[in-house]
C-alpha cells in the first residue's frame, strides 16, 4: 500500500514538474515575441503577461525580473553557435586557408540571418545590462577554448596576440552583420560581404590567398 502510495505521489510531482517546465517554455517563448517586436527596453513584464496568458504571480515564479526572462532566451539563441560552431573555426583557422574560412564564414551568416528580428533586443539589452553582456562575453571565452590547433601553429610568446586577433575579428563580425544583416545600413549583397569580410580576415591574420565569388564569363 505504501510503495503504491509513493508511486502515486511520484507520479504527481513528475506531471506538476512538467506542467511547470511548459509554463516556463511559454513564458519563454512569448517573451522572445515581445523582444523582437517592442526591443528590450520597451518591453515591459505586463506585455509578457499577456502573450504568454498568465498573470504576473506565475512569471514572478518563474523569473525575477525581464532581465532573467531575457538571459534565458539569449541562451537559448547562444546554444544555437555551440562548441561545434567555435571548434569548426578552430579547425577552419588551423587549415590556413582563405577558402576554409570563406566557408565557415558562410554557415556562421546563417546564424546572423536567423537571428535577426531578435538581434536588436540582444544588442540593447548588452549595452544596458551588464549581465547580457557577460553572457556574450562568455561565447568569446567559449571561442578561445576551440582556437588550440590553430594556435600551436605560433610561437608561444605569439599566441595570446593571435587569440585576441580572431577574438575581436569576432567582435568586428558581430558588428558588420548586425549592421548589414539586421539594420541593413550597409546594402551589399551576401557574396560580396563574405567575399569583404574573408579579405579582413585574410590579412589580420596572415591566411593564405583570398577566396572570392567565381565570375561567370560564359556570357562575355
Amino acid at each position: 500500500m505504501d510503495n503504491k502510495a509513493s508511486s502515486e505521489s511520484t507520479g504527481l510531482l513528475s506531471v506538476r514538474e512538467e506542467q511547470r517546465r511548459m509554463t516556463r517554455r511559454r513564458i519563454a517563448t512569448a517573451a522572445r515575441h515581445v523582444f523582437e517586436e517592442r526591443g528590450y527596453g520597451q518591453a515591459s513584464i505586463g506585455d509578457i503577461t499577456k502573450a504568454a496568458k498568465v498573470n504576473r504571480a506565475t512569471f514572478y515564479l518563474h523569473f525575477a525580473n525581464k532581465a532573467e526572462v531575457f538571459n534565458e532566451v539569449y541562451q537559448a539563441v547562444r546554444q544555437l553557435q555551440s562548441a561545434r560552431h567555435w571548434a569548426l573555426l578552430g579547425r577552419a583557422l588551423a587549415e590556413g586557408t582563405a577558402v576554409s574560412v570563406r566557408q565557415w564564414l558562410d554557415q556562421a551568416l546563417v546564424w546572423w540571418e536567423d537571428q535577426a528580428p531578435l538581434l536588436p533586443a540582444i544588442h540593447e539589452a548588452m549595452a544596458s545590462d551588464l549581465e547580457v553582456a557577460a553572457r556574450w562575453k562568455d561565447q568569446l571565452d567559449q571561442l578561445a577554448g576551440e582556437l588550440d590547433e590553430y594556435l600551436a601553429g605560433f610561437p608561444e610568446d605569439r599566441r595570446e596576440g593571435q587569440r585576441l586577433r580572431v577574438e575581436l575579428l569576432m567582435v568586428q563580425l558581430d558588428q558588420l552583420c548586425f549592421r548589414a544583416i539586421v539594420q541593413k545600413v550597409f546594402v551589399i549583397e551576401r557574396e560580396a560581404l563574405l567575399d569583404v569580410v574573408t579579405g579582413l580576415w585574410v590579412d589580420a591574420l596572415g591566411l593564405q590567398g583570398v577566396a572570392r565569388t567565381p565570375v561567370d564569363r560564359s556570357s562575355a
